[in-house]
């Protein structure tokens, strides 16, 4: 073995899961914006990729490379060391194959089995119709986001009660459609990966993290909102009466009252364009990245936004390799809040695709978002970027009317007085994920 050689295996390396992880990314966004149905390629490609990423005899060679390039004789210091960067990016490797080895060929068994019924799942899933009462009163075809717009923003309670029961009968749906099984799987792969259950197996490989050590942050959290939360349900429920806490009314009367006021501030069709302009004024760029961007909603098509990157950018060698990013989300230009809320998924998934974009190691497996890639770590960027929206400077200087008309500062103080209240129940809905 020689430091020729382990380039030669770490460029192979790069070259290989270039390979997998791109096919797997462009079969899973045709698929998820409704322009193929090739589910079983999907799931093959799929088991390519978490075969490639979990094979133990992949993490042996990377392990073996290592120890060579750390003892290696006369190794000069890492700054002055020409094979310091080929070994810092073999420890990327290694943290990934280390994040990702499936034990035995009954784990990587079980492994494909998730896979085939989470995208068994999906596919019935995506024939699923939504529908509620609109703006007009019609009962019409709409996407989960349209729902909880819908919820919050329609000043119609019997509107708002038929997005609330759309929603929970999605979630009848779901458990009566293979649900169950896909967690009775997971939990059964992690328990032969040595883990007491799925969720379990995801802290410890994604965060580095033990479910234990997770919570005490959260349950931290938790309790330092509590107060917060119950003072504001209280003055909501003396304010606006006891209806205003039932599940459909809570989020209209948090704020979504005013949400018609603010919604021509928004104009639908100018959002890419103030994405763009407040990224480039912000310095945001995307080192020559090819972006593909599906903001509208359609039939079939996935209805949650999501940002990923078939190509992932890395330095190969003297060349830069640009990212390929795409992003989506489920727009429908004539709802109220719907600019509102496409400005928002443009920045948030638009500070993903710049996170991603701009990782300038030497290696695609320092940028992209599995495990070991934090979760907490990637999202950090991009709701940094979300929140410059709702800050009252940008607001009055950007948030303006198709004609020009800026949006005045005593609106802008009303909706900071109306959901300012609520921002510890706003942050504590995400506790319901873990």
């Amino acid at each position: 073995m020689d430091t020729s050689e382990i380039r030669v295996f770490f460029d192979d390396l790069n070259r290989d899961y270039m390979a997998v992880h791109k096919r797997k990314e462009e079969l899973y966004w045709a698929i998820r914006m409704a322009t193929s149905d090739e589910h079983e390629r999907l799931a093959e490609a799929e088991v390519a990729y978490k075969s490639f990423v979990s094979d133990p005899a992949r993490l042996a060679a990377v392990r073996e490379r290592i120890a060579w390039l750390e003892a290696k004789p006369g190794a000069a210091p890492a700054d002055q060391d020409p094979s310091a960067e080929l070994l810092s990016g073999l420890r990327g490797w290694q943290a990934l194959f280390e994040a990702n080895v499936i034990e035995g060929e009954e784990g990587r068994a079980r492994m494909a089995r998730v896979v085939e019924l989470e995208s068994a799942l999906f596919e019935r899933r995506r024939a699923l119709g939504l529908r509620h009462v609109d703006e007009r009163g019609e009962i019409v075809a709409t996407t989960l986001q349209g729902l909880l717009t819908n919820e919050s923003a329609n000043p119609d309670e019997s509107a708002r009660i038929s997005s609330l029961k759309a929603l929970r009968g999605l979630e009848e749906w779901i458990l009566q459609n293979g649900f169950l099984e896909i967690v009775k799987a997971r939990n059964a792969f992690a328990r032969a990966q040595g883990c007491r259950d799925y969720f379990d197996y995801k802290v410890r490989k994604s965060e580095g993290m033990s479910p234990e050590a997770l919570f005490e942050v959260l349950d931290d959290f938790e309790a330092s909102t509590a107060r917060a939360n119950a003072r504001s349900l209280s003055a909501l429920g003396r304010a606006r009466g006891s209806e205003a806490l039932q599940p459909w009314n809570s989020r209209f009367f948090m704020g979504g009252s005013l949400l018609r006021e603010v919604d021509p501030y928004f104009p639908f069709e100018l959002a890419p364009e103030r994405w763009t302009e407040g990224f480039r004024r912000l310095g945001i760029g995307y080192r020559g990245a090819v972006l593909r961007l599906d903001l509208l909603e359609r039939e079939g098509k996935y209805q949650n936004g999501f940002c990923h990157a078939p190509v992932p950018a890395f330095r190969d060698g003297d060349n830069w390799v640009p990212a390929r990013v795409n992003f989506t989300s489920e727009g429908r230009p004539l709802q109220i809040g719907s600019g509102l809320r496409a400005l928002e998924t443009l920045f948030h998934e638009g500070g993903h695709a710049a996170h991603f974009a701009n990782v300038m190691r030497n290696s695609p497996c320092f940028s992209q978002e599995f495990a070991p890639t934090s979760m907490a770590y990637a999202e950090t960027q991009s709701m940094i970027c979300e929140s410059v929206v709702g800050d009252p400077d940008w607001l009055s200087r950007h948030a303006k009317r198709a004609d020009g008309t800026h949006m005045p500062r005593e609106l802008i103080k009303a909706r900071i007085e109306a959901s300012q209240p609520f921002r510890a129940f706003g942050e504590r809905m995400i506790l319901v994920v873990p």
